[in-house]
């Protein structure tokens, strides 16, 4: 059975026949904000777009507690992500860390950026693709309430999800998507969800919210080409310590994943 829902493992495991195998998945859980757009289209903030300062997305960090995500939203089942891309992956990804939750820090940053009130903005979420998708985006939506935040979710089935804030319409203000490197090489994640793209998708197609940064754009053209590994490594650093510390986006988890299995079958996850 796979996957396993997180609220009958305890019911599986307690079943003598069968047992539920868990173990981290290579998936990232992230939150993207349009950086794109001169003005976002769902927010009341109009002529500008808050998300284009890095002081609100620092503060849209520092709001957001993973691990009380990890505790109360997937009861255990994630690993709380600095970056996005899984440990797993990447050795330096160790390096890194969480915002630490930091309510009052976050307020300040929003009033230095000219949102002592903060502000609306409407929020994309996928209830069927990733597990407790959209419980992950209520908890956001309380969370960020915290600190004068008014987020109007938009939960859809991912038909839908995909169609609106997915390529090529990239018709969404603030998402949450899950990404998981085909290659498992942090190459994959850095220029599929952080390279430049333009209006028509060109560039980063998975960037659903336009981020930019072109000295990462060259770090990434570096890292395809580079065949020692030491170099490469450092390369890959350095685009990720780019990304950290913009708050390109919002690393939440990686998701475990929960297979149920008879005891009668011996089999390794």
């Amino acid at each position: 059975m796979d996957p396993v829902p997180l609220q009958d493992i305890q019911r599986v495991n307690s079943n003598a026949n069968t047992q539920v195998l868990t173990g981290p998945e290579l998936r990232t859980i992230f939150l993207g904000f349009d950086q794109r757009r001169d003005e976002l289209k769902y927010s009341n903030v109009k002529g500008k777009n808050p998300f284009k300062d890095v002081r609100v997305r620092q503060a849209f960090s520092k709001a957001i507690d993973v691990n009380l995500i990890k505790d109360r939203v997937m009861r255990g089942a994630s690993v709380p992500a600095a970056l996005l891309i899984s440990p797993l992956l990447f050795e330096g990804s160790k390096e890194f860390k969480t915002a630490a939750v930091d309510i009052d820090g976050a307020k300040k940053l929003l009033a230095e950026a000219g949102y002592p009130q903060g502000f609306e903005v409407g929020m994309d979420c996928p209830t069927d693709r990733y597990v407790n998708d959209e419980a992950i985006c209520q908890a956001v939506v309380s969370m960020l309430a915290r600190i004068g935040l008014k987020v109007n979710l938009n939960a859809q089935p991912r038909a839908q999800y995909f169609s609106k804030a997915g390529n090529p319409n990239y018709n969404t203000s603030f998402y949450l998507l899950g990404w998981t490197p085909g290659s498992l090489d942090s190459w994959n994640v850095i220029t599929n969800l952080a390279g430049c793209r333009d209006a028509k998708g060109v560039g980063g197609p998975f960037n659903y919210g336009g981020y930019c940064n072109p000295k990462v754009d060259d770090l990434a053209k570096q890292i395809v080409s580079e065949s020692d590994v030491e170099k490469r490594d450092q390369l890959i650093f350095d685009a990720f310590t780019i990304l950290h510390e913009e708050v390109s986006h919002v690393p939440l988890h990686q998701q475990s994943l929960a297979w149920g299995v008879s005891k009668k079958v011996e089999m390794a996850q």
